[in-house]
């Protein structure tokens, strides 16, 4: 599945609670009310409002979110037919990640819904930007 297809399976509203506890983990505090605003505009955007572009990368999640250390492991990288490029994060045409397929290692246990969220979360690490 691509990373639209899971945010189209899954609300704003399933996925935030995934989310919050992303940031709790990473930030030791809760979204804030106006922060949670922001992101499901964002989220409701790509959703209902964006076309995937076509793409030859793909995402590759090696672990969960909440196993990684931040800017220093990097769980979740775009890919080519080459190998690891860099950080998801990293990738500045957001509408172009929409479209990647992803590829989850074995031994990774995430629920779908989760997936969504860490996601979510590796396209706006850098702030809530929609890009598109």
């Amino acid at each position: 599945m691509t990373v639209l297809e899971f945010f189209r399976k899954y609300d704003f509203e399933s996925v935030l609670p995934h989310l919050d506890h992303l940031f709790v983990v990473n930030s030791r505090h809760h979204l804030s009310d106006a922060s949670i605003e922001v992101f499901r505009g964002i989220y409701n955007h790509w959703v209902n409002e964006c076309e995937p572009k076509p793409t030859d990368f793909y995402i590759e999640l090696v672990s969960r979110w909440e196993m990684t250390n931040s800017l220093i492991d990097w769980n979740c990288s775009v890919n080519d037919k080459k190998g690891l490029l860099y950080s998801a994060a990293e990738h500045k045409d957001k509408i172009e990640v929409l479209g990647m397929e992803v590829n989850i290692r074995d031994d990774v246990e995430i629920s779908e819904v989760e997936l969504a969220a860490g996601l979510f979360w590796e396209m706006t690490y850098y702030g809530p930007k929609e890009n598109g």
